[in-house]
């Protein structure tokens, strides 16, 4: 009886297919043959073991059984090397391959499209960097060992249900995109779901709580992707900023902001139905009537922790153009933009402060940089900001901004009105003069923190004065450079969702983040020792702290902060944090699914190794053991 249940189960997700790949399934009869992909059974947990095995352990799976599992999985199964192995000496060596490697590092598309390299090169514990001397060593490091190369929901049930089975650390990349590295892990088994791809619209969507438009994404589908169609379909799509992040991906699930945060919420707020491979195995659907708790939690409870998404349904809107200017203002003199001194900087920092506060009343949105910058051997500092109002013209942007403009003529910033435009579908070449590339499309070897400075750090002059001396001393003093933007996700804003984003977002101003000015790679990795690379962040974290002080009671978005964050529970959860650990137990109670500050993640640390051995820095090239002695659940 219990087998007519799982199959009629089956069957009915067959039927509710968003794609055709999601039909594909792995059966209940497969696994007779072959136990080590059976789907987990609550009365028979798999044995628990104190640490996750790696090669080395006389336990890990034989060639024989890792080419078995192949053989089932239909051949996708892979065994990649690092993406920087030509640049060492031996079989792999290719001088032309590693000059090109070398010129392109920083391009983040050729390691989205690498089934094991990511965006964070430092949290794989920089065991293979493209180096100039191939003479040093390339090792496997915090990368994983095997990658299925999904593109069947079948391929994603037998991965889970092979890592669970036989005891492998599992990780889920899909894009690569990530600041701490949550997307690798050494002595791994990796599910790639970048190539489950597809996207489908419907203009009469319907559920019990929601009619009208919508779009079905693949779990792969990325961020130009949904601009795309965004402009086939005529309609506004809530998106990524960076090219190639994948919606369905990290982006919603921690939240996801864009240009229409303040005018429309944000991308959890108007996920519809989520469909996912949970860690039995059993391929799932998730909306506000079948497993609503774990429809709350994937929305806004990061990703990686609850399960594999293998596709999404979002509400999408009528084609709202945005009104969208820019504003530079230097300490150095370039052509068409005279110099500033040091004290109308800041001064013009302070009065952009002032003006945040209305912009995100009148639902509008901004980007924003302050760099380290040098020009002809002087050095000093850029600031760039986008200001876009949806849904206005562009008279109106010019009248609601002329005040602002005056504001920094007065403190010494000679700006006169800028050149305006209409945007239809905002992406990332459309943030005018920002100069930079967005931080989270850019490959580099940077350490990043950020805050969500909330609404009464702007509720008086004392409020903006102590927030302004915060960011300057982490600028000048610490000498890093800021990315900000700046809007209120508020629940009236987006109908009033109930889901799992940490509600300080819903309080915020200005999403501010501080990183080392060498994001941006500059065809040099010095591969530190631990000591130096925990020195890098206890320095950053001094000046998170300053933060922190000034913003009791708020946080910061998981998806663009340091995942190492002391408080990290309160930081990125906040008050819905327990109720997230019961749906992590309840789903995943053999914590099959495990990243850096993940819900439940205090249960397991990474153990140094000889790819690195960074203990007590979050580093991927270790073994994942629990933290708890197991010696005394078995009494």
């Amino acid at each position: 009886m219990a087998h007519l249940c799982i199959l009629a189960f089956l069957v009915s997700i067959v039927l509710a297919a968003n794609f055709n790949f999601e039909s594909k399934q792995l059966t209940e009869s497969e696994t007779v043959p072959f136990p080590a992909i059976r789907f987990g059974d609550a009365s028979q947990p798999s044995p628990q073991e104190e640490c996750r095995y790696s090669p080395e352990d006389d336990d890990w799976p034989s060639d024989a059984e890792w080419q078995r599992f192949n053989a089932t999985l239909g051949g996708v199964l892979l065994k990649p090397q690092p993406l920087a192995i030509s640049c060492y000496a031996g079989p792999e060596h290719d001088a032309t391959r590693c000059a090109a490697l070398q010129s392109g590092w920083k391009d983040m598309a050729q390691h989205a499209n690498h089934p094991v390299s990511v965006m964070s090169q430092w949290s794989s514990g920089m065991t293979c960097v493209p180096t100039k001397n191939p003479s040093s060593t390339c090792v496997q490091g915090g990368f994983p060992v095997y990658t299925v190369n999904a593109t069947t929901v079948r391929h994603v049930q037998m991965a889970v249900n092979f890592a669970r089975n036989k005891n492998i650390r599992l990780v889920i990349k899909n894009s690569g995109h990530n600041f701490n590295g949550n997307n690798i892990g050494g002595n791994a088994l990796s599910i790639w779901v970048h190539n489950l791809r597809g996207l489908t619209y419907n203009p009469d969507f319907v559920t019990p709580d929601y009619t009208g438009r919508a779009v079905a994404m693949a779990g792969g589908t990325r961020a130009t992707d949904v601009s795309t169609a965004s402009r086939i379909y005529n309609t506004t799509i809530l998106n990524a900023g960076g090219a190639d992040v994948a919606v369905p991906g990290g982006y919603f699930q921690g939240a996801g902001h864009s240009s229409y945060a303040s005018f429309y919420g944000l991308a959890a707020d108007h996920v519809l139905q989520i469909r996912a491979v949970i860690s039995d195995g059993r391929f799932v659907v998730a909306d506000a009537q079948t497993n609503p708790d774990l429809f709350w939690a994937f929305r806004g409870g990061g990703g990686g922790t609850f399960g594999v998404v293998t596709s999404i349904v979002v509400r999408a809107f009528p084609l709202t153009p945005i009104a969208s200017t820019s504003i530079t203002f230097s300490t150095i003199s370039r052509p068409g933009l005279p110099g500033v001194s040091n004290e109308s900087f800041w001064a013009g920092i302070k009065e952009y402060l002032n003006f945040s506060t209305p912009l995100c009343d009148n639902k509008g949105f901004a980007y924003n940089f302050i760099k380290h910058a040098s020009n002809s051997g002087a050095t000093g500092l850029t600031f760039t900001s986008s200001l876009s109002l949806p849904n206005r013209t562009l008279a109106e942007l010019r009248s609601f901004t002329k005040p602002f403009l005056q504001k920094l003529n007065k403190v010494g910033i000679p700006i006169s009105i800028p050149t305006m435009r209409t945007i239809d579908v905002p992406d990332m070449q459309d943030q005018p003069n920002l100069a930079r590339r967005a931080l989270g499309d850019v490959v580099g070897n940077t350490l990043i923190a950020s805050r969500l400075f909330q609404r009464y750090n702007y509720a008086d002059d004392p409020s903006i004065s102590s927030m302004h001396a915060a960011i300057r001393s982490t600028v000048e003093e610490g000498g890093y450079d800021i990315h900000g933007q700046v809007m209120s996700p508020m629940l009236s804003v987006s109908g009033n969702p109930n889901n799992a984003v940490l509600p300080a977002f819903r309080t915020a101003i200005m999403h501010t983040q501080a990183y080392e000015p060498n994001a941006w790679w500059d065809g040099t990795i010095v591969v530190e020792t631990f000591e130096a690379q925990a020195k890098r962040h206890d320095r950053l974290q001094l000046y998170m702290q300053r933060w922190r002080d000034i913003t009791p009671g708020g946080g910061a978005y998981m998806n663009e902060g340091d995942m190492q964050d002391p408080e990290w529970k309160d930081t990125f959860y906040g008050s819905h944090y327990e109720n997230l650990l019961e749906v992590k137990k309840k789903w995943d109670p053999e914590g099959v699914f495990w990243v850096i500050s993940g819900v439940g993640s205090d249960e397991w640390e990474v153990r140094g190794s000889s790819g690195g051995g960074r203990e007590g820095l979050y580093t991927q090239d270790g073994k994942l053991c629990r933290t708890r002695d197991l010696g005394e659940d078995r009494k």
